[in-house]
Formats: structure tokens, C-alpha cells, sequence
């Protein structure tokens, strides 16, 4: 899986095991483009390396491409139930089941919340137990509906780490033009179509579409928009400590 193309939408994403960041005003097709790949809404336009999804078992598909919404939808009462669930649905051995729950457990350092009820967890932990029980599938594809604005930078950190490491490729809806930094190609979405899909630099330099969108611009790139214009910076800078050590140089 090289190539994920949604015709209909204008999107494309190279599955290549970063992230890609979904943005763009209300009703602009973000959350429509992640039914369509979990099949909630018609997808006869959604194409793997030029190859119709129809075409593709759907076992392969339950396996590489899975979405996690925004809602307060849990499958199981206790933590480690819910790790379990989406690996038994797809007919893992119990063996393998428990060593990645084990694994993952360990990695994101929720071991201690095994034995919780999830509705007892914080609405971080919840939102983060969400996430855990379809990474643990360690599909091609993770989507996510605007959920790293409930995670502190910890946890973002980690997963964006995980991701790498296991060359998933996370195609994050967000309504925060900060989150975009975090990773590198976006896609601008508006009337339900990709205006742009690109690097996050093409986006953000000189006479940026977002602004024209009613999308304020992360303020460490409207600040170097600013900075440029009275002749302190001559480029933008993505990170605050880099451009305080800019300007205190």
C-alpha cells in the first residue's frame, strides 16, 4: 500500500508512515472523508494504489485501515477488554492479543489502567484507551476525528513516535491549524473537495489560503510572517525556541 486516492474528494495521500493533517472550515468534507473510509458512506471512489477498495477482502481492510471517532462509544467495560476487542474481532490468537496489549501497555505507560473501569478513566485517559485499542492493530492507515486536542503533548509525542516506528500513516482531521506542525503534508479541505494537498511549508508560506478560510495561522507562523516583514527573520520558523534563539543571537 503505496497510494490512498479518494477521486470523488480530489485527495490524495501517500501511505508512507507520517502524518498527514486533514484541515478546513465547518462542513468542508473532514469527518465525511473518514466515513468513506470506514465504509459508513459510499466509497466507490476511494482507490489503493489505482486498485477500487471494492476489489480489496475486507478482512485485508479491517486489518490496514481503521478511524477513530470522536464520541464517547467504548466496546467493553474495562480497559483491557477493550485493548482486546478489535484484535479478537479479527481472529488474533489470544497469545499474540495479550503480548501486544503487554507491549503496548508498556510503551505508552498505561500498564496501571489495565484493570480500570473506562468510564472511571479522566477524559484524557478515555480519548487515549480509544486510540490504543486500534493502534494495537498496527494498521497501514489510523485515522482520527480531531482527537490530539484531548491529549497533552506526552502522549501526542508518543504516538506520533509509535506511528513512525511501525510505519503507519495518520491521517489526522483537526480544527487546530496548530496541529498541523506536528506533522508533515496536509490537505486543505473546503465544499467537500482537497484544495491543496501538500507539504505543510507550501501551506503556511507567504500569502497562506487559511486566513481566507476563517483559519487563524499558529502564532509562531503568524509571528514570523511578522518578523519577516520588519526585517528581523528571513524565514519562517515552525518551532518557538528556534526562533527565540534567532533573535537573541
Amino acid at each position: 500500500m503505496n497510494l490512498l486516492e479518494v477521486k470523488g474528494m480530489n485527495v490524495e495521500i501517500e501511505l508512507n508512515g507520517i502524518m498527514t493533517s486533514v484541515i478546513g472550515p465547518t462542513n468542508s468534507g473532514k469527518t465525511t472523508l473518514l466515513k468513506k473510509l470506514c465504509h459508513i458512506l459510499p466509497n466507490d471512489d476511494i482507490f489503493i494504489d489505482d486498485v477500487s477498495i471494492k476489489e480489496y477482502d475486507v478482512t485485508f481492510l479491517k486489518n490496514n485501515i481503521v478511524v477513530v471517532f470522536d464520541d464517547n462509544e467504548y466496546n467493553s467495560e474495562y480497559v483491557s477488554e477493550e485493548l482486546y476487542f478489535n484484535l479478537h474481532e479479527l481472529g488474533y490468537r489470544l497469545d499474540e492479543i495479550n503480548k501486544r496489549i503487554e507491549d503496548l501497555a508498556n510503551y505508552f505507560k498505561v500498564t496501571n489502567l489495565l484493570d480500570r473501569d473506562i468510564h472511571s478513566l479522566t477524559m484524557e485517559e478515555r480519548i487515549l484507551i480509544k486510540i490504543l485499542s486500534y493502534l494495537i492493530i498496527k494498521p497501514k492507515i489510523l485515522a482520527m476525528d480531531n482527537l490530539f486536542g484531548y491529549l497533552d503533548s506526552k502522549h501526542v509525542k508518543n504516538i506520533l513516535k509509535y506511528i513512525k516506528e511501525n510505519n503507519i500513516t495518520l491521517i489526522n482531521v483537526t480544527t487546530y491549524s496548530s496541529h498541523i506542525l506536528m506533522g508533515e503534508n496536509v490537505i486543505v479541505m473546503n465544499n467537500y473537495k482537497a484544495l491543496m494537498c501538500t507539504k505543510v511549508s507550501s501551506v503556511l508560506d507567504g500569502n497562506s489560503i487559511l486566513p481566507y478560510m476563517g483559519i487563524k495561522l499558529p502564532f509562531i507562523i503568524d509571528l514570523s510572517h511578522n518578523l519577516i516583514l520588519y526585517g528581523l527573520i528571513d524565514k519562517l520558523y515552525f518551532d518557538d525556541r528556534k526562533l527565540v534563539d534567532k533573535l537573541w543571537k
